[in-house]
């Protein structure tokens, strides 16, 4: 096991994980997705006050001011898709000197994290390259299992066009899974269901319906019902389907929860502003 180490300032807050953005493919407005919202997947982990960002979406922007005081912030990627990234590049932390981030990812495409980014943070796409900003942004690959500072960190690999990574954050017997973007097959359900087992929290991708699953079944995600018997299996304490389709409006998620719910008592759809105590 590797150990990274990066220094915050010691806090008591409670451990909590912020549900930044919950939309999957591209953020979605207006009044149909006040509830649920519409920025793109990103969570702040709060592990006894130590803070770990998953997924740079559009959620990323709203970063609280606690977390942007912080020195030094890891970011976790599952996957550069740019639903999963878009935030990154006016992230108001990264706008700040003497700030560092360090971002974490596999290798896709045969490009590291780096790379991917790059692709994105260059021109015609965006005029200012990730050196260009004023924080510093450091790079490093997502090993299996490490730590960084307090947190343990574990990952494996997922089944998604261009790959993702499953990740498990653990602090002091406390445990946040996020799998997102990731088809639950039934050949690696078992995987799977070993490496969330006895989450506190499980953030996992529920984007379609069972209606919609036929013609969506290649797109590398799940329905919420299978999401949540998933959640259900593994024994996780509470769980949040996220990764909620553009085409998804409140309306849709709220006629479905009732059908979470009776899978998993605990088993909702995250909703964007929502925060866990664990």
């Amino acid at each position: 096991m590797n150990s990274r180490s990066v220094r915050q300032p010691k806090n008591d807050v409670q451990t909590r994980v912020t549900v930044l953005g919950a939309r999957g493919s591209v953020p979605v407005s207006g009044k149909e997705f006040r509830r649920y919202g519409g920025a793109t997947t990103c969570f702040l982990a709060e592990l006894g006050g130590f803070s770990v960002v998953l997924d740079a979406g559009t959620g990323l922007l709203r970063l609280p001011e606690n977390v942007l005081a912080v020195k030094e912030l890891p970011l976790l990627l599952t996957h550069p898709h740019t639903d999963h990234l878009l935030g990154l590049p006016m992230c108001a932390y990264v706008m700040q000197p003497g700030s560092k981030l360090t971002v974490y990812g596999a290798r896709r495409s045969g490009l590291d994290v780096r790379s991917q980014l790059g692709c994105l943070m260059r021109t015609p796409l965006w005029p200012v390259p990730a050196d260009g900003l004023p924080a510093e942004i450091a790079f490093e690959a997502l090993p299996e299992d490490f730590t960084i500072g307090p947190v343990h960190v574990r990952s494996i690999e997922g089944i998604h066009p261009g790959g993702v990574s499953l990740i498990r954050l653990e602090r002091d017997g406390t445990s946040v899974v996020l799998i997102t973007d990731c088809t639950l097959t039934d050949a690696l359900w078992p995987h799977a269901l070993d490496f969330a087992r006895g989450a506190d929290l499980l953030l996992i991708d529920g984007q379609y319906s069972e209606e919609e699953w036929a013609a969506h079944s290649s797109f590398g995600h799940n329905t919420w019902l299978r999401a949540a018997e998933f959640g259900r299996a593994s024994g996780a304490r509470e769980v949040r389907i996220v990764h909620h389709a553009p085409t998804h409006s409140d309306v849709v998620l709220d006629a479905a929860s009732s059908s979470l719910s009776a899978i998993h008592p605990r088993c909702s759809f995250a909703r964007e502003g929502e925060v866990i105590l664990l």
